[in-house]
């Protein structure tokens, strides 16, 4: 039972593959309307008329315990085969998939810039879960098991989102410059499922038998659309619905020499700072329904398998017919520093604002990232180096040509050696440039 009951739950997050969206592209000058999924200020003065996404889409996962070689993760099915475990008292691992579906943006005037978007999007987590505990039961356990006092959350949530963006210049002497932009978004939510263990104590006991292999458990367990672990990938039908949104700055220092040739087809500055933060709001599924459970039970493997309902073992201790599930609130901060000609250094900061054990949070991971790149109308190459929470340093690759961006911020640690990540991002637009005055 055990091995059934926490396998299902974690291992649907770490090998379906659902932090950071686009590592790397976002900074780059041509982004476009990707930009806005950062800082939706970045649209304003840009060189665009005009920016259409056809189809675009991210997906990242990371761990403290599993790392793998991008060589095995394409030609071995048997993922626990291949995979290096690095079990603690702690491990945590994180899923996040990210669409952009189609989109685009629109020069209203020389200060002004409208963006329309629709996106969709997955984030999976298992967050303080015993890694010596998982490792134990990859196979048929056959020995004791106790562990105490567990804390852990586990959830996955998908939704859309059809946004609509405004940025304009706000602020331009020549050498000081500054746009602010904001988006404000329909959130649509798609999938709901997520277990809280509070205090929850787990002991089995072997006995080679079926009929008389015992769990025995005790402390709370909060559930939302879950009635067994078994379906944790198949939660209580449901839809959600909010409204969320996105608001954020930026500064450009500008020299003399940058504002020579006041067309909006070149930058300008030598360096520019943005700060900004998304994902404010939550989505509510009104006929969730969301359970807490005082866990003290015992029960044998036979009678799980034949009934593996919370109900059947759990006493309810309150309920209710609706929940709120968090955005992921983040704070970005961004530098981009004009080092020679169309050679660029960025520097960026993504830092989560919720707290990782609340019941049902979604949260990116923090992330420090240094990126350069060499970039021009038509071709863009980014190097980006990173250090994300619960996967450590990573470094990539990344480039643009005309309508096509392809990159993955996790490549040269999976090609040479073991990689607490994996991630890729692909995207296909239709870019229409400013020309030179």
């Amino acid at each position: 039972m055990i091995k059934n009951a926490f396998l299902v739950a974690v291992l649907l997050l770490s090998t379906t593959l659902q932090s950071q969206s686009f590592f790397g592209s976002q900074y780059d000058n041509y982004a476009g309307i990707y930009s806005v999924m950062n800082n939706p200020a970045n649209i304003a003065d840009s060189r665009f008329k005009s920016d259409i996404n056809i189809v675009s889409g991210s997906f990242f996962a990371g761990s403290d315990y599993y790392a793998v070689k991008i060589g095995d993760l394409l030609s071995n099915s048997d993922f626990e085969a291949y995979a290096k475990k690095t079990p603690s008292d702690n491990n945590n691992l994180y899923t996040n998939v990210d669409f952009l579906g189609p989109s685009f943006l629109l020069n209203i005037d020389d200060n002004s810039t409208f963006g329309f978007f629709t996106r969709a999007r997955g984030i999976g987590h298992a967050s303080e879960i015993n890694g010596l505990f998982l490792e134990k039961i990859q196979e048929d356990i056959e020995e004791d098991i106790d562990i105490q006092n567990q804390n852990f959350s586990i959830a996955t949530n998908s939704w859309f989102e059809v946004g609509l963006s405004y940025a304009r210049i706000l602020f331009n002497n020549e050498r000081h410059f500054i746009k602010g932009g904001v988006s404000v978004k329909y959130i649509g939510g798609l999938y709901s499922g997520y277990i809280k263990a509070r205090n929850l104590s787990i002991t089995y006991d072997y006995t080679g038998l079926e009929l008389t292999n015992t769990t025995t458990t005790s402390g709370e367990i909060e559930t939302g659309n879950i009635s067994s672990l078994e379906n944790f990938d198949d939660p209580i039908d449901n839809r959600g619905s909010g409204f969320g949104t996105d608001i954020g700055f930026t500064y450009e220092l500008r020299t003399n020499e940058s504002n020579a040739n006041s067309s909006n087809a070149y930058n300008k500055y030598l360096v520019k700072f943005g700060v900004s933060v998304t994902d404010i709001g939550n989505i509510k599924f009104k006929e969730g329904e969301k359970v807490v459970y005082e866990a003290d039970a015992s029960y044998t493997d036979a009678e799980y398998a034949i009934n593996d309902d919370f109900d059947s073992y759990y006493t309810r201790i309150s309920e209710s017919k609706s929940f709120n599930v968090s955005l992921p609130t983040a704070l970005h901060f961004n530098a981009d520093w004009n080092a020679y000609e169309k050679f660029y250094l960025n520097v960026n900061t993504d830092l989560n604002m919720n707290k990782e054990t609340k019941p049902n949070s979604n949260y990116i991971k923090n992330t420090f990232s240094m990126t350069p790149r060499y970039e021009s109308r038509w071709f863009s190459i980014y190097l980006p180096f990173s250090v994300v929470e619960d996967s450590g340093f990573l470094s990539g690759f990344g480039f643009r040509a005309g309508p096509i961006t392809l990159g993955s911020g996790s490549l040269f640690n999976g090609l040479f050696g073991y990689s607490n990540a994996v991630d890729v991002h692909l995207g296909i637009k239709i870019p229409l440039y400013h020309t030179d005055k």
